[in-house]
């Protein structure tokens, strides 16, 4: 049932091409799910209604829906377990592989819970790449139904890689463990293609795209890679993985391939592009970046994960001075912990002042760009969201200006970015309809969720002990390898904000 028309008066619009300090005081009025008008065409659009919602933003800040653009659901139950862990071995642990099956009931749970976290914090659209353990329809239909219940919206991209672990870390094939099946087998994608293949092509819900997601170049054969360029291509659809996110990847680049480079391995099967949407995009060189926004194609910025796994700095200005669209991502629940736009507005922002000279400005309006319309690009959705524009879905966000963050109000964009901690945000509309309101849920029970989540984890915490006693016998060969990658000569560190 379509939401009834809205008018949102007198709040602060922060629009990213306009005045960022002190954003002019409007109204906005929303009909079938889209902004119609903004200013004084709003009232008047609103008074030829005959019931219109009507919701005072006196003392609010107006922005458009955040945009998640990583993010994985799989591991929603994990978070706070992993501390230190750099990814290769972070992955042993937090994978839904090292746990039982979870049954579609609970797969909705975890996604729910991911799903409140995201709306709470502002987030208005993510991009999803959930990591399944089997190829299942229920599996994909509870995924689906737990985010129509929620009312948010997603842009779905199920996991998918074929490689053995061995065959994508360097160093790990010398490992004594290296036999082990954990680490030795691959996966048979047959079933998990057959099932991509049919529900790309499928309308599931309002608020959901599908798209296409290899894990990473490195995890992908030839074969799997072929294919996701031949479905993609053939339904129009963008493509996301993982890039260069730790530096033993470009060390394995430069292991395996002639010109020592997975982007150049991307590139040979037509996914160089505007269609690609990269995660992470750290250990990657100069010419390859040149290279990269040369293409059109987009980067997922995830700074919190990026430094808890111990991966280090993404050059956010060499992006943008290549013109590649840059976006921003909160990335796995156990591997940043928390879906958490303002935490990574505030992170990206801090990089980049320190990627910059002395004395530049521009570092907060950046990020701010990179959470709403970059994220947008990135998700192939540049003309339906990220904009508080007419014609635009209505996805927006209400902040409050009463917070202290924000007194006295001198720089609204500066304040949000490195002020704002969530804690501000007061309603969240989706598609024109109400999700948060007073900073609670409208679509979801959090005490029932809150109670289902807490006797799921007493079950995971005795399989989480057994995962941990399980990986003791090859974590310090583990972490020898990654240490190993990271005395390989490579010509830059991004383990270093101020280079020459």
């Amino acid at each position: 049932m379509p939401a009834s028309p809205m008018l949102i008066s007198r709040g602060r619009v922060l629009d990213v091409d306009g005045d960022l300090d002190r954003p002019a005081v409007s109204d906005i009025f929303i009909e079938n799910g889209h902004i119609v008008a903004v200013g004084a065409d709003a009232a008047k659009a609103a008074v030829q209604r005959a019931e219109v919602t009507k919701i005072d933003a006196g003392d609010k800040l107006v922005i458009p829906g955040l945009i998640n653009a990583h993010y994985h659901s799989h591991d929603t139950m994990l978070r706070g377990l992993f501390e230190q862990l750099p990814l290769d071995a972070w992955m042993l642990y937090s994978g839904p592989g090292n746990y039982s099956r979870p049954s579609p009931s609970r797969i909705g749970l975890r996604t729910m819970l991911g799903a409140a976290e995201c709306l709470l914090n502002g987030i208005t659209t993510v991009q999803d790449m959930p990591a399944m353990s089997q190829a299942d329809h229920d599996q994909i239909n509870a995924i689906v139904a737990a985010y129509e219940q929620s009312g948010i919206r997603v842009v779905l991209a199920p996991q998918i890689s074929d490689r053995a672990p061995v065959e994508c870390v360097p160093y790990w094939r010398g490992l004594p463990a290296a036999s082990d099946p954990l680490l030795a087998n691959g996966v048979n994608v047959r079933d998990y293609k057959t099932l991509i293949e049919e529900r790309v092509g499928s309308v599931d819900m309002a608020r959901l795209s599908w798209a296409i997601g290899p894990s990473g170049p490195q995890r992908c054969t030839d074969d799997l890679l072929s294919w996701t360029a031949a479905v993609a291509r053939r339904h129009g659809l963008q493509i996301f993985t993982h890039l260069y996110e730790a530096r033993s990847q470009a060390v394995l680049a430069r292991q395996l391939y002639p010109q020592g480079s997975l982007l150049d391995h991307l590139a040979k099967f037509g996914l160089l592009g505007p269609h690609l949407t990269v995660a992470h995009g750290v250990w990657i060189s100069r010419q390859e970046i040149e290279r990269f926004g040369a293409a059109g194609a987009n980067v997922v910025c995830n700074p919190i994960s990026n430094l808890k796994l111990l991966n280090g700095f993404a050059p956010v200005v060499e992006y943008a001075k290549a013109g590649a669209n840059i976006a921003l991502g909160c990335d796995n629940c156990s591997g940043n912990d928390a879906q958490n736009m303002f935490q990574a507005m505030k992170a990206f922002a801090l990089m980049w002042g320190m990627y910059s000279g002395a004395g530049e400005e521009g570092a907060a309006r950046s990020a701010y760009k990179a959470a709403t319309i970059g994220g947008a690009r990135a998700l192939k959705k540049a003309d339906e969201i990220g904009l508080v524009r007419p014609g635009y879905r209505a996805d927006l966000v209400l902040i409050n200006l009463t917070d202290t963050a924000y007194r006295p109000l001198n720089s609204a964009v500066k304040q949000l970015v490195f002020g704002e901690s969530g804690k501000g945000v007061d309603t969240v509309i989706v598609d024109g309809r109400v999700v948060v309101e007073k900073s609670r849920l409208t679509t979801i029970s959090e005490a029932e969720l809150h109670r289902s989540a807490e006797a799921w984890r007493a079950e995971l915490s005795v399989e989480s002990m057994r995962v941990s006693k399980r990986n003791e016998g090859f974590l310090r060969d583990i972490l020898a390898a990654y240490e190993e990658a990271n005395r390989y000569p490579i010509e830059f560190d991004r383990f270093l904000l101020r280079q020459q």
